[in-house]
């Protein structure tokens, strides 16, 4: 669970930070903040921004 949350964090920090993202890749993130890893291991998920 600490790992989940510190990942969420990292993804978070990068949204709110200067770094350059695509809105593809922003969209993606916000997209899927939050979501149970199980719902991430969904075939919809698999390759998210390519």
């Amino acid at each position: 669970m600490q790992q989940y949350y510190y990942a969420n964090q990292l993804l978070i920090d990068c949204l709110n930070s200067n770094c350059q993202l695509t809105d593809v890749v922003r969209q993606d993130i916000q997209a899927s903040l939050f979501l149970p890893i199980k719902e991430l291991s969904q075939p919809e998920w698999q390759g998210a921004g390519n």
